[in-house]
């Protein structure tokens, strides 16, 4: 059992989950990251889906206060009603938002594409995996035009949701990743991606500085209302 101090909240990350070796380690890595920048900080990790611990496992093994940061990149079905499910009725436990959309987010999907293509095309699809939750589209498309910015490029938002996302798109395209790690979801995208571009897509944002950033800043606006 963790045992958490009132002064210093456990930061518990629940990520997506997946039974990919390489996206477990992957988000390990990135927990790994937030450790190293804040030491002495009590960092926990548990899923949300196909694998161990769970979210309300992880809770149950904690005492004193607590601050959920979902490692996710936008709303949905998890962020609003599995978390806060899970979190119901117990004391000092605060429930950050998600991670994205934010600017530095953006930078580091910016970041992987340049390492698979140094000067991506002028027609660039960002991919993400997609929810029912018509926030999290909006959320995407702000997203999208955060990353034009960036890179200097026409941003076509899709979704995995879509069967036949690479439909539609000018050609060639280069292919942006907004994804954290590796998976079913990034396994899909590396292979439709020749669908519109000769380049491989991005990798996963994956264990990024900026993504540590973010946690701690998420984890440290949702501690002050713990006060």
């Amino acid at each position: 059992m963790t045992v958490g101090s009132n002064l210093t909240p456990t930061l518990l990350a629940v990520a997506h989950g997946t039974t990919n070796p390489a996206g477990l380690a992957e988000i390990g890595r990135l927990l790994d990251l937030v450790r190293t920048n804040r030491p002495g900080l009590t960092v926990e990790l548990c899923w949300l889906d196909r694998a161990e611990p769970d979210l309300p496992s992880a809770l149950a093994n904690l005492t004193g206060s607590v601050v959920i940061v979902p490692v996710l990149l936008s709303t949905g079905y998890h962020v609003k009603v599995d978390i806060p499910s899970a979190v119901a009725g117990r004391p000092a436990t605060a429930i950050s938002p998600p991670l994205g959309p934010d600017p530095r987010i953006t930078a580091a999907v910016a970041h992987r594409l340049r390492e698979v293509t140094p000067q991506p095309q002028s027609d660039v699809v960002l991919i993400a995996s997609g929810s029912s939750d018509p926030e999290a589209a909006e959320q995407l498309g702000e997203v999208a035009k955060s990353l034009g910015s960036i890179i200097d490029a026409t941003i076509h938002p899709r979704t995995l949701a879509d069967d036949r996302w690479f439909d539609d798109l000018p050609q060639p395209c280069s292919v942006a990743n907004y994804l954290l790690a590796p998976g079913h979801f990034n396994d899909r995208v590396q292979r439709e991606a020749k669908h519109v571009s000769t380049e491989p897509a991005a990798e996963p944002i994956g264990a990024h500085p900026l993504v540590a950033e973010v946690i701690l800043e998420r984890y440290d606006a949702a501690a002050r209302h713990l006060s």
